[in-house]
């Protein structure tokens, strides 16, 4: 058998999420669809699942497959992919490793505007903001997050599933006219990165305060603060090893 780290970007709009669905277009989906035609037998994992409508800068695969790859074969399975996926990287590595388990950190970016200064062939990929975004009260806010906590209150959790989560960077930044919010840590739980975010917008929005957040941090009581930042303008950005 042959091992490969794949490194993918794709445009989250396209698809329903990552990982595979019955009878919904997704990025899984799509990847499977095209190594069938190329190989007889392989096997990938994934450094993580994005929800429907989230992007991916770098999402990173271990294949193992029976066809060695070379780079016609390659080029077709770019092609295959169709042009809501490009393969930025293809690399024969000596030995499997868990794309998912293996990872130590991942990086999500989450690009925020004011909705008059937003120009509207951006609004496809970044989220507008109803009132003006203040950066000090969201880089005040967003420290909070950092740490290790029970992040039941900032995510949809899985039957039996560990809420704990160690975020190791948490800020936002001004470029140009847009803000961009990063976020970096071990894993995080479904909808985790877009509750987070949702949550600062509606600490913006007046519709919660810094003392609900910090309480639900400190103290989650399993009520979820039930406030989603929209798909669009979340992206992967990176998966570190």
């Amino acid at each position: 058998m042959h091992f490969y780290k794949i490194v993918l970007s794709y445009d989250g709009l396209g698809f329903n999420g990552f990982q595979k669905q019955p009878n919904k277009e997704t990025v899984q989906g799509r990847i499977e669809q095209s190594l069938s035609l190329l190989t007889n037998q392989y096997h990938f994992t994934y450094a993580g699942r994005t929800d429907t409508g989230v992007h991916a800068r770098n999402q990173v695969l271990c294949l193992e497959t029976d066809q060695l790859f070379d780079e016609k074969l390659v080029y077709s399975f770019n092609q295959m992919l169709g042009n809501k996926i490009l393969v930025k990287s293809f690399k024969k590595i000596p030995k499997k490793f868990d794309a998912r388990f293996d990872a130590v950190q991942r990086t999500y970016k989450y690009f925020l505007a004011n909705q008059l200064t937003l120009d509207p062939y951006k609004q496809s990929f970044i989220k507008e903001s109803k009132v003006d975004v203040n950066l000090t009260i969201l880089n005040k806010v967003a420290k909070l997050f950092l740490g290790t906590h029970d992040f039941s209150s900032f995510a949809k959790l899985e039957a039996g599933q560990n809420p704990t989560r160690n975020i190791t960077h948490s800020s936002w930044l001004k470029r140009s006219d847009i803000f961009e919010y990063t976020i970096s840590g071990n894993s995080f739980l479904r909808n985790m990165v877009r509750n987070i975010v949702g949550a600062q917008i509606a600490l913006l929005e007046e519709k919660l305060t810094i003392k609900d957040i910090t309480k639900k941090i400190i103290n989650p009581d399993g009520v979820r603060l039930n406030y989603i930042a929209p798909a669009k303008a979340l992206v992967l950005w990176k998966v570190k090893y």
